[in-house]
């Protein structure tokens, strides 16, 4: 184990075939485990396979936790430095100058500001001291300032940038505020829209998770972001599971302390599993996920499973006859929906999810655009079980052709190093 706290430690470089390429990976926090954050849902098999053709060097800022674990992921990485968040007050002028840029118009929104940034700074020219890479891949926008600061010290280096979700797309679909506070918001929307477009200036290269994420702001940009998403990460699943074994069921997984994620839990429950479970006596909800918050342990009973943080989801999963998501908030691609549908689950949810998705509607996913059509079409699979079957299968093979993970991650590397010869 290793402190965490200004940690830097240097790791044995793994053997590669062919010509390994040096690259340095930027992110808010780890990549591990590997299904921890949105941020691990992504980074940890991307790491897992690329590590052993190239060479890459990890910064990580804002950890909170104590110790880098034991984990097979750290090992591949040639370097790592990770910087605790610092938690002492800002300084005087610090706050005032991230208090102007809140209010005037061509500062950063107030939400996305970061203290401190001399110490992250100092820390990353630490790590690259004496090292040249090929490619810097950088996912903090919140220091996305200090990229240009570094530019001279990357010596050519190729460097891109990973939104993941747009943060406009996100802030927009959070409900709106009552009364002035609303003139406030809509000044605040569109800082973050302008913000986030400047975030893909100065750079060779930008990427977001979907489509919708990055249409929301890139518009007329001088470099066209490109669209990877998130590949299946499959470990921990140890054989196939059958897609209408159980009694009827309803099931929800996330992140459930994830504020977009408690909020559709609760839909889920309120507004179509207790009206369907007078329809349907036997009928049982299933809310697979991480860190539930009170409001979400609150719904546990003799008809509702909360699992809170399971060692493999996939179980779980399979006890679960149709997924239901009502999200209404968010941005981003729904990993929770691409896992239930690679199970061969039939799944419900919203416009919001299915746009970035990009399933097609009745024939691999159903879509519900207010709380009456998602019960009804609820309804509807459980009564019909060989249409939830048939939806079930054709979902997963859209996914698993569109979202399998050794292509994504190939995606990713020529993102990373066009040209480059493998």
């Amino acid at each position: 184990m290793y402190p965490i706290n200004a940690m830097t430690s240097e790791r044995t470089p793994i053997m590669h075939t062919g010509q390994p390429r040096s690259i340095l990976m930027v992110l808010p926090v780890a990549p591990w485990p590997a299904r921890h954050n949105g941020i691990s849902i992504r980074y940890y098999p991307l790491i897992e396979s690329l590590a052993n053709r190239h060479h890459i060097d990890l910064f990580v800022h804002s950890e909170s936790r104590d110790i880098v674990p034991d984990d097979p992921v750290v090992d591949r990485l040639r370097k790592v430095s990770i910087l605790h968040k610092n938690l002492q007050p800002p300084g005087i002028v610090d706050r005032i100058l991230t208090l102007a840029e809140a209010v005037l118009p061509l500062g950063e929104p107030y939400k996305f500001a970061r203290y401190h940034s001399d110490r992250v700074l100092c820390q990353l020219r630490e790590l690259i001291a004496g090292q040249r890479y090929d490619s810097v891949l950088w996912v903090m926008h919140e220091y996305r300032h200090l990229l240009g600061r570094l530019k001279s010290d990357f010596d050519g280096a190729r460097t891109v940038y990973d939104s993941i979700d747009s943060p406009y797309l996100h802030h927009a679909r959070e409900p709106p505020t009552p009364g002035m506070m609303n003139l406030w918001r809509a000044y605040d929307l569109w800082k973050t829209r302008r913000w986030e477009r400047g975030l893909l200036s100065g750079v060779d290269g930008a990427a977001y998770i979907s489509e919708p994420d990055a249409g929301a702001t890139t518009h007329g940009t001088r470099i066209p972001p490109e669209v990877i998403p998130n590949g299946i990460y499959v470990a921990g699943k140890s054989s196939p599971m059958s897609t209408l074994d159980t009694g009827p069921s309803l099931g929800f997984l996330g992140n459930m302390g994830y504020a977009p994620n408690v909020q559709g839990a609760l839909q889920l429950h309120q507004k179509v599993f207790a009206p369907l479970k007078k329809e349907f006596p036997d009928l049982r909800l299933v809310i697979i996920g991480r860190s539930p918050v009170p409001e979400v342990q609150a719904l546990a009973g003799a008809d509702v499973e909360v699992t809170g943080t399971v060692e493999s989801i996939w179980p779980h999963i399979a006890s679960v006859r149709i997924f239901v998501y009502p999200m209404t908030a968010g941005a981003g691609l729904q990993n929770k929906i691409l896992e239930a549908m690679h199970a061969g689950k039939p799944v419900v949810t919203t416009e919001i999810c299915v746009k970035s998705l990009g399933a097609h509607e009745w024939s691999e996913i159903l879509v519900g655009r207010n709380d009456d059509e998602l019960r009804a079409h609820t309804r509807t699979l459980l009564r019909n079980p060989e249409f939830a079957r048939e939806l079930g299968l054709r979902g997963k093979a859209y996914v698993d052709r569109t979202f399998e993970m050794s292509s994504v991650v190939e995606r990713f590397e020529r993102f990373l190093l066009p040209g480059d010869d493998r």
